[in-house]
């Protein structure tokens, strides 16, 4: 009897399950809402699994990072040393600081670092792949000695990173030499590790982007879709309420109207992952390589973020349809018949203070920081109320067209608008909000580096006509030897800071003085003039503070790299203003002098090399925030086709009296594309306002390509809702028959 009722009871399951899947096929936005559960179920999976993959990248890096480490004799005395390591930095153009390892083999039975299939002999060096091929760096085959073979993937934290070994012709000496016995924690503890996560952001920052730049979207998807096409399925709840179904009955009943669509999305996100986990991904815009390696190493996890995203938007369905509120409209988005207009006028003036506003304090205050925010805060808090003004005027004037010139869709999509201006803007404001915050979000990471646009406005000023010169250790023979290698007519000084006395000194000889315009003898003090010339006043800008004054000691440079003194460079000028000098040869000319070579840049150039921190963290915000507008775009595409849709049966009469169902186009283009597309043009012109007191002096991320990147997601989301609301609308039409309407 137990068995029976068993059988019976899994029927009853089963057939209620199949009265769901019926159900939503047959529902009148149900291929809406199969594909919005499809992409919600995807999209939170995708973000969940995003923050695995961060966690799983990082840690992947760290343990490649600790592999290569050297393990130091000093950590290890009982071990003899079988290799002399040391470590420096170098930059290529458009590139931050990476290492440069300098090894020399103390044994021939050495173990080999990592990625390395044998020792290189002196003079030669091995690079990364990505270094090996760099666009613009082209001399790095020579730079460092003759090049020989690229470092193997296990030897490298990423398959991007930029990294290089090499073993010099002299043996390196100096305190940062140091021996080793081996290599990674098989040979000892590793303390000490180099690698491009040296200058990453903190794996937080990552953590929290996944968070709320793609994890909130999805939800949001996952909510507009739960309650897509819910105006049918409440009545259709209330009906088998009445018949005197269960609760568990009705569960059962929404349960299989959503399984299918949720278990594709869950399939599909699947894939995703596997693909990732079987070959390394190039990732856009920010051109990162995911490694399937660390991927696979996650494996359970991200199979669990699938998990979770499935058995997340099932209790959200079932939740919303049991136990959601009977009362009102289902999936109508409600509002008011009139517009906010107190809010909307408070919008343009919210836009006034965060531009306007700042000027009155100076830049980078806490006043011009703090008036700029509430500014914008403001303005993105009422300009839905601002849409909701616009889009009525807008439905009233196109309204006026449609009845002007005979054309029922402007007429039936304007009026509309006019009457419910407060749901378009509801369903539009997602958008609009999400670009503006991505915007400030982008522009504020540009403001962490007020040094790098200095060293910027130096380049933009004088170019490569000065050249900073600082070698880890040098002898004086190899000075001369450097010297001997420069570019002909290539001038040298050295300039001492010393903070105690507050004093600079320039040090050289007649050529290198007169090439700044300086006079050829000892002077105690000078001071800097506007015809000065401009290399010297930068010189002098970046040492002293901006005092301008020096004294000038005719003699030798000083080639130390610091002292009792001070602070000393050695400075490479050109023979004349204007006239740049070659960074690529200097560069090779030190590498050829000293055991270690030299870091060689502009005035001010390791602010620029450091500031690629900051520019590839906002270039992740950038595709985060693109991904999450692309996702809130979809789920106001898809709260305004399930709600064009519900509307669709009412404009079958029209399309029968017109004889035409160009009306269901028309009706879709202004009731859903054009929403969407104002949004992304007003998110994108609103959202670059009010960013322009950090963007006026050039130091944002923000491009054009970027708000073009915004619009066009906005965009293109509402075309496939115009094309896709249009069609399923004719379909409707088509099998319309008069009820008594």
């Amino acid at each position: 009897m137990n068995h029976r009722h068993a059988s019976d009871h899994q029927g009853l399951t089963r057939r209620l399950l199949a009265v769901g899947a019926e159900a939503g096929r047959r529902a009148e936005a149900g291929r809406v809402r199969f594909a919005a559960l499809l992409l919600a179920t995807l999209t939170l999976a995708l973000a969940l699994a995003s923050v695995v993959a961060a966690h799983a990248t990082y840690e992947g890096q760290e343990v490649r990072g600790k592999a290569r480490g050297p393990v130091f004799q000093e950590d290890e005395p009982d071990r003899p040393a079988v290799a002399l390591w040391s470590v420096t930095g170098d930059s290529v153009p458009g590139s931050g600081q990476f290492p440069v390892v300098f090894l020399t083999r103390l044994t021939e039975d050495a173990p080999l670092p990592p990625g390395l299939a044998s020792w290189p002999e002196p003079g030669e060096s091995v690079l990364s792949p990505a270094l090996w091929d760099r666009p613009g760096a082209r001399d790095l085959a020579t730079r460092y000695g003759r090049t020989v073979g690229t470092i193997g993937s296990e030897g490298l934290q990423s398959p991007d990173e930029l990294f290089a070994y090499v073993v010099p012709f002299a043996r390196a000496e100096g305190d940062g030499v140091k021996p080793v016995v081996g290599f990674g924690p098989d040979s000892g503890f590793v303390y000490f590790s180099v690698g491009q996560q040296d200058d990453a952001k903190p794996e937080w920052n990552f953590l929290l982007m996944g968070g709320f730049l793609l994890v909130l979207p999805a939800a949001v998807l996952l909510i507009v879709a739960a309650r897509a096409g819910a105006h049918a399925r409440d009545r259709r709840t209330a009906l088998v309420a009445v018949l005197g179904a269960s609760p568990r009955s009705r569960a059962l009943i929404v349960l299989g109207e959503a399984l299918f669509p949720v278990l594709a999305g869950a399939l599909s996100a699947a894939l995703v992952i596997a693909t990732a986990a079987v070959v390394d991904i190039r990732l856009p815009w920010v051109r990162h390589v995911l490694v399937a390696a660390d991927v696979r190493a996650w494996w359970w996890a991200l199979l669990a973020a699938v998990l979770v995203a499935l058995l997340v938007v099932l209790m959200v369905v079932v939740l919303t349809d049991v136990t959601g509120r009977r009362r009102g409209s289902g999936n109508r988005i409600g509002g008011t018949r009139r517009a906010p207009v107190k809010w909307a006028a408070a919008c343009p003036v919210f836009i006034l203070i965060a531009v306007r506003g700042p000027e009155f304090f100076p830049t980078g205050t806490a006043p011009f920081v703090f008036v700029n925010w509430v500014g914008a805060a403001g303005a993105l808090a009422t300009l839905p109320a601002a849409l909701a003004v616009v889009i009525g005027a807008l439905g009233r004037g196109l309204a006026g067209v449609g009845r002007r010139r005979g054309r029922p869709g402007l007429l039936v999509a304007g009026r509309r608008a006019a009457a419910h201006p407060g749901p378009m803007a509801r369903m539009t404001a997602g958008v609009v909000v999400a670009i503006g915050l991505l915007l400030q979000a982008v522009a504020w990471q540009g403001q962490l580096g007020s040094n790098a646009r200095a060293a910027q406005a130096t380049v933009d000023r004088i170019g490569t006509s000065a050249l900073v010169v600082q070698p880890p250790s040098a002898t004086v023979q190899q000075w001369a030897a450097f010297s001997r290698a420069l570019p002909t007519g290539t001038a040298a000084l050295s300039l001492t800071f010393e903070p105690q006395a507050g004093r600079t000194t320039v040090t050289g000889e007649c050529p290198a003085l007169g090439s700044l315009g300086l006079p050829c003898a000892s002077k105690p003090k000078i001071s800097m003039s506007s015809s000065a010339d401009p290399r010297l006043r930068e010189l002098l800008g970046w040492s002293d503070g901006g005092r301008h004054t020096a004294r000038v000691v005719l003699g030798a440079p000083v080639t130390g790299q610091g002292g009792v003194r001070g602070f000393t460079q050695t400075v490479l000028i050109s023979p004349r203003t204007g006239a740049d000098l070659s960074e690529q040869r200097i560069k090779q000319a030190a590498y050829a002098s000293f055991p270690m070579g030299a870091k060689v840049s502009t005035i001010g150039g390791e602010w620029l090399t450091a500031a690629r921190v900051n520019q590839l963290q906002g270039e992740w915000l950038t595709l985060f925030g693109l991904a999450g507008i692309a996702v809130l775009a979809m789920a106001s595409g898809f709260a305004g086709l399930a709600e064009f849709l519900r509307q669709g049966r009412a404009l079958a009469p029209l399309a029968t009296l017109t004889g035409n169902a160009r009306v269901y186009w028309s009706t879709a283009l202004h009731g859903i594309l054009l929403p969407l597309a104002l949004a992304g043009l007003v998110g994108s012109v609103v959202g670059a306002w009010l960013v322009l007191p950090q963007t006026a002096s050039g130091s944002s991320y923000i491009s054009d390509g970027l708000l073009v990147a915004c619009a066009a997601a906005a965009a293109l989301i509402g075309v496939v809702g115009w094309v896709w609301g249009a069609v399923v609308s004719v379909r409707q039409a088509a099998v319309w028959r008069p009820r008594g309407e």
